[in-house]
């Protein structure tokens, strides 16, 4: 029988994957908007080291737990679908997967190649045994999700989403990665309330499964998100609310204050 041992959450942020020496250098490339404050060096240091900290623990607890899968959910940027086909939700049932681990893409973009980092490339097993189970299962409850046996867009490699996590949590790739992909960026995306349904499906199935399975369920994502947008700012009362709902354990309460925020920006379709 398969059990979930762990469920955690992770940023993904770009800057946690760079060097916090760069990170002014990397803004002044990328401006941003004149009223947003900027931190001093040592303050950009302080920010990385404590971020480090919290990955120290996930990584502490995953190490503990040994998990046989980590089934990571989160979102595509256009990476592995595009709006030829954009699913709400999707499962990855490839056996073996590659992509980028680090940022090295966007700091090519941004910065220039002499600012990629040199390990940027890595290879992670799949569970497609998992997925196929969460599949049928999830159908039998009520969800249609899509699926795929390996990557559309090959030489892109797996969604910098799913990879980037395993770089601080399982630095050696050596967990294999169950995808689920979850449309939370482009509109229209699935209300709070139908992902706390589907979390609790995703439970309901994982543990009526009969493989022999410790899964560890991550969700890789951030909070307030509206990069690029124009006009686009941090909500930091949206944010701290959420935190705090999110702390105290309370799903159903946390998705009904995701759900009655009116959303001023949303990624869409051209």
């Amino acid at each position: 029988m398969a059990k979930i041992c762990g469920a955690m959450a992770c940023c993904h942020s770009p800057y946690l994957y760079t060097q916090p020496e760069d990170w002014n250098e990397i803004r002044m490339r990328k401006p941003v908007r004149e009223d947003v404050p900027w931190d001093s060096p040592e303050g950009n240091k302080a920010k990385f080291d404590r971020c480090m900290k919290a990955f120290a623990v996930l990584k502490e607890k995953i190490e503990k737990i040994k998990p046989d899968v980590l089934l990571i959910v989160s979102n595509d940027q256009l990476e592995n679908f595009d709006f030829r086909n954009y699913p709400t939700k999707a499962i990855c049932l490839h056996p073996e997967m590659e992509g980028q681990a680090t940022t090295s893409g966007y700091l090519q973009r941004i910065m220039g190649k002499d600012f990629a980092p040199v390990k940027n490339w890595a290879r992670v097993k799949g569970h497609p045994a998992l997925g196929k189970e969460l599949l049928i299962g999830l159908m039998k409850k009520g969800f249609d999700p899509a699926f795929m046996v390996e990557l559309p867009k090959k030489a892109r490699g797996l969604a910098h989403a799913f990879l980037r996590p395993a770089y601080y949590l399982s630095p050696q790739y050596d967990i294999p990665i169950l995808p689920f992909y979850l449309n939370c960026y482009y509109a229209p995306q699935p209300s709070a309330k139908r992902c706390y349904e589907l979390g609790k499906a995703i439970r309901e199935v994982v543990e009526e499964s009969t493989l022999d399975l410790k899964v560890v369920v991550l969700g890789s994502g951030g909070l307030w998100h509206t990069p690029e947008i124009p006009d686009a700012y941090l909500d930091e009362d949206f944010d701290k609310a959420f935190l705090t709902h999110l702390s105290s354990g309370n799903a159903r309460r946390l998705a009904e204050y995701f759900d009655s925020i009116p959303w001023p920006y949303s990624s869409a379709p051209p």
